[in-house]
């Protein structure tokens, strides 16, 4: 019995010190970071940033592998680092839209399965035209959507998604209804503005300007409190009028519930390093969409996070998302 109960116990020692002892050397193989869109979005790239210098010998050291899952208005994402264990090697891409999707009943994990880490900054959108489009204003475009309500429709974000409710919000707010079109991310969604598929769409500053700059497209409103510096002659939405609350699109990062706090402790001072670091400001410098708004404490980022969420909620019975 003496040696039976000696056993016993050192197995539960065993067991209580080994999250420790992880946390003590973690990371010792590669990390996911898992990307919440498809590839070839202004997200998509942010997180293929984030992988590169995370995996830096003076940041964690281990090779960061950045696995997409774009489908599912964030469940697929939600649902496969629910499926791996809370030890810091499965890092969810969280961003504003998240405050949608956990509002969706086809999201099927809860908002207490995860922990808000960091959050790193927010993206500027706009709202785009092909060059040869015939509106040539925001106005028109919405003159003609109040003439043929729900006829025209505006590429953008999944259903759930920030770029949803800014697209939503400034139409609304322009007393005008028009036909949101989901994709798996905002890339897609200008790929088919290119194409000719769709009239309109939403993107980033950034990743419109290229094609706008090539001639290709034209932006006809900055959906952000001031002007973008890159587009000094497109006006905000608030300009032409339309004041409403606007909410913007954030990137940062989720882990699993029950992740050690030391590993935690750990993730947060690397996300540190890559935005103190020489690639994270040569990627401000280039991306006129993107503001640094880094935060790591977890009671603020909750409390921000909850607040967004139940707000989105109202928001979604209100326009009929729910």
């Amino acid at each position: 019995m003496i040696k039976f109960a000696a056993g016993l116990a050192a197995v539960m020692l065993s067991a209580v010190a080994a999250p420790a002892a992880q946390a003590q050397t973690y990371p010792t193989k590669p990390i996911e970071l898992v990307c919440s869109t498809s590839p070839g979005s202004t997200a998509a790239q942010w997180c293929q940033l984030m992988a590169q210098v995370l995996a830096k010998p003076d940041v964690l050291g281990k090779p960061v592998n950045v696995v997409y899952k774009g489908a599912g208005s964030g469940n697929e994402a939600a649902v496969y680092v629910m499926s791996r264990p809370a030890d810091g090697y499965t890092l969810l891409h969280a961003s504003a839209s998240f405050s949608g999707y956990m509002n969706l009943p086809t999201f099927s994990a809860k908002p207490d399965d995860f922990e808000f880490l960091v959050k790193v900054e927010k993206f500027v959108y706009g709202l785009a035209v092909r060059s040869d489009s015939k509106y040539q204003t925001f106005g028109e475009l919405v003159t003609a959507a109040k003439l043929a309500p729900g006829s025209i429709g505006v590429a953008g974000n999944k259903i759930g998604s920030i770029h949803h409710k800014h697209i939503l919000s400034a139409f609304t707010a322009a007393g005008a209804t028009v036909n949101h079109i989901p994709y798996e991310g905002s890339g897609d969604a200008i790929r088919d503005l290119l194409g000719g598929h769709v009239p309109a769409g939403l993107g980033t500053i950034g990743q419109i300007m290229p094609h706008q700059e090539a001639g290709k497209l034209r932006t006809l409103v900055v959906l952000n409190e001031t002007r973008s510096p890159k587009m000094p002659d497109v006006p905000t939405i608030q300009e032409l009028g339309y004041v409403y609350p606007i909410s913007h699109q954030w990137q940062g990062i989720f882990v699993k519930k029950g992740t050690p706090e030391d590993v935690k402790a750990k993730v947060r001072a690397a996300f540190q390093k890559v935005v103190d670091g020489p690639e994270y400001a040569e990627y401000l410098k280039n991306s006129p969409h993107v503001e640094k708004a880094f935060e790591t404490d977890g009671a603020k980022l909750k409390k921000s996070f909850d607040e967004e969420r139940e707000g989105y909620r109202t928001f979604m019975q209100q326009n009929g998302i729910l």
